[in-house]
């Protein structure tokens, strides 16, 4: 009999895409890059990151700019909005 394979990835989904860390911690520039590649650090953008059902109390929130979050091994769902600058 094989052994069982311990999970080691953590699927989130970013803007209902699913991604996968191999660490249970992401930190905001990670998850806009996700929904926004190459754009985190534009200056013409904001972004507004909210996340639910994360290990980190409190499991539902808003993740800014430098913060992280714990993940679950599957079922943390981040959104993430980008309005231009005026």
């Amino acid at each position: 009999m094989a052994d069982e394979e311990v999970k080691k990835d953590y699927e989130i989904a970013v803007n209902g895409t699913l991604h996968t860390l191999e660490h249970d911690r992401v930190g905001f520039d990670r998850i806009v890059d996700f929904a926004y590649p190459g754009q985190v650090d534009d200056e013409q953008y904001i972004f507004k990151v909210e996340y639910e059902n994360t290990k980190s109390d409190p499991h539902d929130g808003k993740l800014v700019k430098g913060e992280h979050v714990e993940v679950r091994h599957s079922g943390t769902e981040f959104s993430v909005l980008r309005s231009v600058r005026s």
